[in-house]
């Protein structure tokens, strides 16, 4: 009996550890275009009910001021329309939000930025919440 109970507390303890996503980073550089062009972001799936992002806007001298465009929406426009979610992040800042995995449904992640110079981003997707 204590053989099976300790054989039951540890499958328990793997499911429990298995279950519980990591945060996880998605980088990369945006090539130069003018007007923005979005790089569509592939987070893992499937997401947890809640999903914190940390995006940011690494500094570099794109030889003007930018600022990158977070957002998710349908692929056919995913920063275009009224409803989409969107989130700009200015040169060498970060900003964090906390989002509903819903929101992923039918659309995509997408980063965006329009100088004429490649620019990084960096966004850490933590579906621990």
């Amino acid at each position: 009996m204590k053989v099976a109970r300790t054989i039951m507390l540890a499958g328990a303890a793997v499911f429990a550890l298995a279950t519980q996503a990591s945060a996880y980073t998605l980088s990369g550089t945006i090539p130069p275009h003018a007007p923005p062009k979005s790089v569509v972001l592939h987070p893992h799936m499937p997401l947890p009910r809640l999903v914190r992002l940390t995006m940011s806007a690494p500094p570099v001298n794109a030889g003007v001021p930018y600022l990158l465009a977070y957002c998710i929406g349908p692929a056919a426009n995913p920063c275009g329309l009224p409803d989409d979610w969107s989130v700009e992040v200015p040169a060498g800042q970060t900003v964090v939000r906390t989002v509903p995995a819903s929101l992923f449904t039918n659309k995509v992640f997408v980063v965006g930025q329009g100088t004429k110079k490649p620019v990084p981003y960096k966004v850490e997707i933590d579906p621990g919440l």
